[in-house]
C-alpha cells in the first residue's frame, strides 16, 4: 500500500475502520501484560472514531476488559475473544457462557507443567499457550491442542508464538459482522487491519463485503488481506495520514 492510499480507498466519512492491537497498531512484547498504548496513539484513534461518527472499532483476543487497561481513558466498540465478546457503542455487551473452558483447564495446566517455558495465558472463555520462550516446542503444543479441542467441540487458533483454545463458532469475521450490522457501523464500508494468522477470517468477511483488507508485516506471507503496510509504525503513519487528509 502506497503512503496516503488508504485515504483514497476508505475515506473517513464513509468507511467502518476495524483495528487490531497486538502487532497492528502495538508492537507485540514477550508478556501480553506490558503492552500499553501512549497518549499520541490513544489521541490518533479518539480523533478517528469522531471523524467516522463512531465507526471505529478494535478487534483482538484480548478480553475487553484488557484493551480498556491499554487504551483507557477512550473506550471504544469492541471485538474480544475473538469474537466471543462484544462491546456495542452504547456500552451494551455480548459476553461468552461461563465455563466454555472449564473441561479442558485441567489437562492443559498438566501439560503446561510438563513443558518448562510454556505459558498458559487464562483468558475465561480462551485459553492461551505462549511458546515466544521456547519456539522448539510449536509443534507439540500445536498438536496437543487440537486434539484436546476436537475431544471437546472447541477450536484451536495459532498465532505468532501462541495458539488458543476457544468456541468453534467465534472467530473476528463474525465479531466484525456483528458490530456492522449495527450502528453507526452499519451502512459503512468495513475496512479492516491486522498483522496474524487469528485476521485472516476478518480479511475474508471484509473482503466478501467488499471493504478493504490490510495486512500488517512483511511481504511474502500467505494471506487474504488484499494491501500491506509493513509494521505498526507504517500502520500508525498511514491513519494519521487519513486525519490529515479530511
Amino acid at each position: 500500500m502506497k503512503a496516503g492510499e488508504l485515504t483514497k480507498l476508505a475515506p473517513l466519512s464513509v468507511s467502518a475502520y476495524f483495528l487490531d492491537v497486538d502487532g497492528t497498531l502495538l508492537e507485540i512484547k514477550p508478556r501480553p501484560e506490558d503492552v500499553a498504548a501512549d497518549e499520541v496513539l490513544r489521541a490518533l484513534l479518539t480523533e478517528l472514531a469522531a471523524a467516522t461518527g463512531g465507526a471505529l472499532g478494535l478487534v483482538s483476543g484480548r478480553k475487553i476488559d484488557d484493551l480498556d487497561r491499554i487504551f483507557t481513558p477512550p473506550m471504544f466498540p469492541a471485538v474480544g475473544l475473538h469474537g466471543a465478546e462484544i462491546r456495542f457503542p452504547d456500552g451494551a455487551r455480548l459476553a461468552p457462557p461461563a465455563g466454555a473452558m472449564e473441561a479442558v483447564r485441567l489437562p492443559l495446566a498438566r501439560f503446561i507443567a510438563a513443558h518448562p517455558g510454556l505459558r498458559l495465558e487464562d483468558k475465561g472463555a480462551a485459553l492461551a499457550v505462549h511458546f515466544r520462550q521456547t519456539p522448539e516446542l510449536a509443534g507439540e503444543v500445536l498438536e496437543f491442542l487440537a486434539k484436546l479441542a476436537q475431544n471437546n467441540g472447541l477450536a484451536m487458533q495459532p498465532g505468532k508464538m501462541v495458539a488458543e483454545l476457544k468456541q468453534a463458532h467465534h472467530d473476528k469475521g463474525s465479531g466484525i459482522a456483528t458490530l456492522l450490522a449495527n450502528p453507526p457501523f452499519a451502512g459503512r464500508m468495513p475496512v479492516f487491519i491486522g498483522d496474524d494468522l487469528t485476521d485472516e477470517s476478518g480479511f475474508l468477511f471484509v473482503n466478501r463485503q467488499g471493504g478493504i483488507s490490510v495486512r500488517a508485516g512483511p511481504a511474502g506471507a500467505a494471506t487474504h488481506a488484499r494491501y500491506l503496510l509493513r509494521d505498526p509504525p507504517e500502520v500508525r503513519a498511514e491513519l494519521s495520514r487519513l486525519l490529515a487528509g479530511l
